[in-house]
């Protein structure tokens, strides 16, 4: 018969394989673990759901918001235009300028949604530089994990860890106490980075004699492979389709075929191009109606054109100028999928993809494969690269969604509104309200977050309320909600105890600084692999209750188990900023493991000294 602490750890060994599989979701793993100690009979339904009315899931909610409404206003955007002025043509400037933006930015807001803003920017620089992007994009994504060590609000585990002291009975962690070590760390990552890191990512630029900075076309069209799938078709005098809607027709359920152009003739004459006729080229709508000698651009393959010609009876055509009918730069785009993604693991039929963003995807290039011509029922996976075709306003729409696809390369910037300036200065305003309402605790935390989302719906920055909710990553926020009952249910059946005693037992004869970096590596391994809040909140309670059996401070022990959680650089799973630039700098497992497991190391050496200097035991 197990006792209820065997059970604990049973389901607790559970849940962190699940965590390890990623065909499993972890809020869905964090919630079946939620109900599993309940129906064991170890957790009491207000203790299962006290998770829900936790304030640092109430907080996290709030940020979210706060996030998107810098994000909408353009504020981040602004940060990434400072990137790009003051870099110039110096490779040294402009990542040590990079990575100080985007920690600076993830010490306030989202790393997610910062890598997301600044992604495409540096793509963009490094083509410009001639440098392959991944020599820079792997820091990006270090800098934001190492950015979130700077503030109480820079990620999850050290607001957890406010909210496991104050529990205890000690002092609130203020809002940039984790600034003085966080910013050692980052010096330290970023010495690192140029001089060891950069040599270890020095990738080769792919060149290409007519690539410049700006973009390119003919280069995006070569690597997505997507000149044999491009026909011309003729629709002929007398035939029964027109008069009737494209979406009438249905060719792309039919026959996987889609319209992307329309060159239309205004005037007289046999052909579209003779003397007398001035042809107008037009991007396919559902709702056009098709005209005799209208001339369509189509995209599929060619076996698929070859069935679709003779059972429609349309002709199909060679142009003698296909400069005249051929794909619009501004009307195409590289986008890749954000790890929190819903499209993951969808197919292109199941979620209704040119319906919902009114684009096609021409092509997709999955991580290690070629590039192909995806099918309706194709599955979309984490890391995929796609390009994209339709019309400008759905690409800029597309372009200020930044939950499920990041747009990498388009042709142009789209154009800021009128009052776009203005509405910068209101959220920029309403995040500086924060920081102080924050720093010198006039109001409950809490609070001071709720009262700043709301203002940002409020003044417009967020400019729907659907969209605030929308914002919000709900998996991080189950996840923590459901997590936190799991550190209850150690604490009822003596699981913490139980190993606190193990690490005081092995490490505890040398001292308090050996039981700190013992956590530390035990709470680094661990957040390779998993994610770091459900890591944070499991090991905050065993580092309180090691500290007061040994009769010294628990802030230094806490305080290494939070910059350890938010330190992943080993794996491309172990945080989603790794997982975003994965695609688009061109990095294998290997490229993680040889950067991220020396930095990983460094920067725990750095912090398990510094960490009791600041924190005294």
């Amino acid at each position: 018969m197990l006792s209820e602490m065997e059970l604990v750890f049973m389901i607790l060994i559970v849940t962190t394989i699940c965590f390890l599989l990623p065909r499993f979701r972890s809020d869905l793993v964090a919630l079946c673990s939620l109900l599993a100690l309940y129906l064991a009979g170890l957790l009491t339904v207000p203790e299962a759901l006290s998770g829900f009315s936790n304030n640092v899931v109430i907080m996290i909610a709030a940020l979210f918001i706060v996030g998107e409404g810098v994000f909408q206003t353009g504020l981040a955007q602004k940060a990434g235009n400072l990137l790009v002025k003051w870099t110039g043509n110096s490779e040294f400037k402009m990542m040590v300028f990079m990575m100080l933006v985007v920690a600076v930015l993830s010490g306030f807001i989202s790393n997610t949604g910062t890598v997301a803003i600044l992604l495409p920017v540096v793509v963009s620089l490094s083509r410009q530089m001639h440098l392959h992007p991944g020599k820079l994009l792997m820091p990006l994504a270090f800098a934001s994990s190492m950015g979130g060590a700077l503030t109480l609000i820079g990620t999850a585990p050290n607001l957890i860890a406010r909210q496991s002291l104050i529990a205890n009975g000690y002092g609130a962690l203020t809002f940039f106490a984790f600034t003085p070590v966080g910013l050692i760390i980052l010096l330290a990552g970023i010495a690192y980075l140029w001089f060891i890191g950069r040599k270890w990512l020095n990738k080769p630029h792919e060149k290409d004699p007519k690539a410049s900075g700006a973009f390119n076309l003919k280069e995006l069209l070569e690597q997505y492979k997507i000149g044999p799938n491009i026909h011309h078709i003729q629709v002929p005098k007398g035939h029964n389709i027109i008069g009737k809607k494209l979406k009438e027709l249905g060719w792309p359920n039919k026959y996987d075929v889609t319209v992307l152009e329309i060159l239309k003739k205004d005037g007289e004459g046999r052909f579209p191009f003779a003397a007398g006729t001035v042809p107008r080229q037009l991007t396919a709508d559902p709702n056009y109606l098709l005209e005799a000698e209208d001339i369509l651009l189509v995209y599929t393959a060619e076996a698929s054109i070859n069935r679709f010609i003779k059972e429609t009876g349309v002709e199909k055509l060679v142009l003698t100028s296909p400069g005249q009918l051929q794909l619009k730069e501004t009307n195409i785009a590289e986008v890749i999928l954000t790890p929190q993604s819903r499209l993951i693991n969808q197919s292109l039929k199941d979620v209704h993809f040119r319906d919902k963003y009114g684009l096609t995807v021409l092509s997709i290039k999955r991580q290690y494969q070629e590039p192909r011509l995806p099918s309706r029922d194709d599955e979309l996976h984490y890391g995929d690269a796609m390009l994209v075709y339709g019309k400008w306003k759905d690409i800029d729409l597309l372009s200020k969604e930044k939950s499920d696809m990041v747009v990498l390369r388009h042709a142009t910037h789209p154009p800021e509104p009128a009052n776009q300036s203005l509405r910068s200065a209101v959220a920029g305003a309403i995040l500086l309200w924060m920081l102080l309402m924050l720093v010198f605790e006039w109001l409950p935390a809490v609070i001071t977050v709720v009262i700043t989302a709301l203002l940002m719906i409020l003044t417009g920055s967020v400019r729907h309320t659907d969209q605030a909710y929308r914002s919000i990553n709900w998996q991080t926020v189950v996840l923590i909600a459901c997590m936190l009952p799991m550190a209850t249910a150690l604490e009822k059946t003596g699981g913490v105890a139980f190993m606190s005693d193990k690490l005081i037992t092995s490490l505890g004869a040398v001292g308090p600084l050996a039981v700190l970096a013992g956590l530390y590596v035990i709470t680094s391994i661990f957040s390779q692999f998993i994610s770091n809040t459900a890591t944070a909140v499991l090991l905050f309670p065993v580092a309180i209750l090691s500290a007061q059996e040994m009769g010294v401070s628990p802030v230094p022990m806490v305080m290494a188990v939070a910059y350890s959680a938010s330190m992943a650089f080993a794996t491309p799973v172990a945080t989603p900023p790794n997982a975003m630039v994965m695609a688009a700098g061109k990095y294998t497992f290997s490229d993680f493991m040889r950067v991220g497991v020396p930095l990983q190391i460094i920067i725990g050496l750095i912090a398990v000294l510094v960490v009791p200097m600041f924190f005294p035991f």
